[in-house]
């Protein structure tokens, strides 16, 4: 299996509604390349992929609110989210190849400080935060 490494920056902006979005995670790439995230982790079996878009859902339900550089919380609140993988697709039409298989987020910024750096370019992608067990493959 090919690793790969995937840059996930913060690609949707609409100032009006202070909203910023974009990868939260990617798993793999449109050409279906397992990707190693920046804590040397992959999601590359099916009960992983089911157990991250668990916490995705638990995390809009529960929790919703996002942080800066994850030390200030509630900076943000989630306005959106999209899982991205073969059943969605088969779903709602998409061909396969054209999309990663990831969680795309969108958050409205709540904190005017905060906006202002998304706005100025300070912040150049997400990461998430959270907990998790480390399994060796």
């Amino acid at each position: 299996m090919m690793e790969h490494e995937f840059t996930v920056p913060i690609t949707k902006i609409d100032p009006d509604r202070r909203i910023f979005g974009g990868w939260a995670y990617v798993a793999k790439t449109a050409d279906g390349q397992v990707v190693t995230d920046h804590s040397g982790d992959m999601v590359d079996t099916p009960e992983a992929w089911r157990q991250l878009v668990d916490a995705f859902y638990n995390y809009a339900v529960e929790v919703r609110a996002g942080d800066e550089q994850h030390q200030e919380f509630g900076v943000s609140k989630l306005a959106e989210f999209f899982v991205s993988d073969p059943e969605r697709w088969e779903q709602i039409g998409i061909p396969q190849g054209v999309l990663p298989q990831g969680v795309f987020v969108s958050f409205r910024a709540v904190d005017e400080a905060f906006w202002q750096k998304i706005k100025g370019g300070a912040y150049q992608a997400l990461s998430i935060v959270g907990t998790g067990v480390r399994e060796e493959t």
